[in-house]
């Protein structure tokens, strides 16, 4: 049975027990398609797990819950904790082979550019269809049962984390960016599941300052009282955005202009212009709903933000679709394309936002 939601109790062990026990074969199906993507024979898997060891390490020191969870999956789901580990940074993976596709757009709003004066924020996953299997990806609903921390996450099976909030107003997104720069240092699934244990921008703020990152990446970060806030973190600099009421991002950097581009998507620029365009044409008046129609947005086709095979990048879709409605504390999901697929709501037990 394939399991779009889940709710997990307990510590970070024993809710990555149930989470490895519930999503045991979509953990496998992940981790099958992977290996068959990378073509994985055993020897070059264990020479990437030395390298995963020393993340591993990191992650040990910066975000130690994070190895916890993972314990706890990879025994619930009968999982060596190495198979665990291999996908905890298969996306680390992806920068070393050079086999990064078309990424995601996000956008976030506050103050005068909501309908309410809320904050609301969104974006598409996407990802290769030969890379990852968005039948089996779901959002895992976290309770630590020693506090009355509550988290929402999407992500695909056995990774800690991709996108999400917690019930203390804090939404976290990210996109893929780079600068060619590379080091030792904490991944990116364990930043992101960290970051979704703050309950303050502040404390998410200092957090990035206060790690190693191994890759590049861009967060927006969303607070419900605190506002919205964009970084392109690098392994040698942070660059953050100058305070707005809108934010777009895509796969460019749009903050640290002076940083090289390497690799990069095809598509960025013209999904960004689409997404900037729609936004701002209705600024005053976006909520949760108009949010759903600027991940379903097709301007620019076949290069637009609702992203679809096309001739010239056939594997690139957007695998799920999110709006985070920081006003009333509601995650939307739509597990695919948001023009085609429907949107699901999912709500704490206490919100504190």
């Amino acid at each position: 049975m394939i399991h779009r939601y889940i709710q997990v109790t307990g510590s970070a062990f024993e809710r990555g027990v149930e989470i490895g026990k519930i999503l045991k074969m979509q953990i496998q199906t992940n981790l099958s398609s992977q290996k068959l993507f990378y073509k994985d024979p055993t020897e070059i898997v264990d020479k990437w797990l030395e390298t995963a060891q020393i993340y591993l390490d990191y992650t040990e020191k910066f975000a130690p819950n994070v190895v916890a969870e993972m314990k706890g999956v990879a025994q619930g789901s009968g999982l060596d904790f190495q198979e665990i580990l291999y996908l905890y940074t298969i996306y680390e993976r992806s920068f070393f082979d050079e086999l990064i596709s078309d990424k995601c757009t996000s956008f976030a709003a506050k103050g005068n550019a909501t309908l309410d004066g809320s904050v609301i924020c969104g974006q598409t996953n996407d990802e290769r269809l030969d890379e990852y299997r968005s039948e089996v990806d779901c959002v895992v609903h976290h309770i630590d049962s020693e506090t009355d921390f509550e988290a929402l996450i999407y992500s695909h099976p056995g990774i800690p984390a991709y996108m999400g909030m917690n019930n203390y107003g804090l939404a976290v997104m990210w996109t893929y960016i780079d600068n060619g720069q590379r080091q030792a240092g904490l991944p990116t699934a364990g930043i992101i599941r960290e970051l979704l244990n703050k309950k303050s921008l502040k404390e998410a703020r200092e957090y990035l300052y206060s790690i190693p990152h191994a890759v590049p990446n861009q967060f927006s970060l969303s607070h419900s009282t605190e506002g919205i806030a964009s970084f392109e973190c690098f392994p040698n600099k942070i660059y953050e955005h100058a305070p707005a009421d809108v934010m777009i991002h895509a796969n460019h950097n749009s903050i640290a202009l002076e940083e090289p581009e390497e690799g990069g998507s095809k598509t960025s620029h013209s999904r960004f212009e689409a997404m900037e365009a729609i936004v701002n044409e209705n600024v005053g008046i976006i909520d949760a709903e108009l949010g759903k129609q600027f991940l379903a947005n097709h301007r620019n086709f076949p290069k637009s933000v609702c992203n679809h095979p096309s001739p010239e990048h056939p594997l690139s879709k957007s695998l799920a679709s999110m709006v985070f409605d920081l006003g009333k504390g509601n995650m939307h999901l739509a597990f695919g394309n948001a023009c085609e697929q429907p949107f699901h709501t999912y709500q704490f037990k206490q919100w504190f936002g």
